[in-house]
């Protein structure tokens, strides 16, 4: 098993076996929010699990940026 960190709270966990090759994708905790997995058996499994991860992690963040920094000058 092999692992990968793809962002700050994304990580990508690789394994082999006898089935063949598999791997999960895990959004880590943060704000508040649990952490969140998600299993990827091909590329289309991966793609759409990192899309929508990236998605979340940057709508965290964003709701969870202090006002200060939301308002423009």
């Amino acid at each position: 098993m092999t692992g990968v960190k793809l962002t700050e709270r994304i990580r990508y966990m690789h394994c082999e076996d006898v089935e063949g090759n598999h791997g999960v994708l895990v959004l880590l905790a943060a704000y508040g929010y649990p952490t969140k997995v998600l299993e990827v058996n091909d590329k289309a499994d991966f793609r759409f699990a990192y899309s929508t991860f990236v998605s979340i992690e940057e709508r965290q963040a964003e709701i969870n940026r202090p006002a200060r920094e939301l308002t423009t000058a």
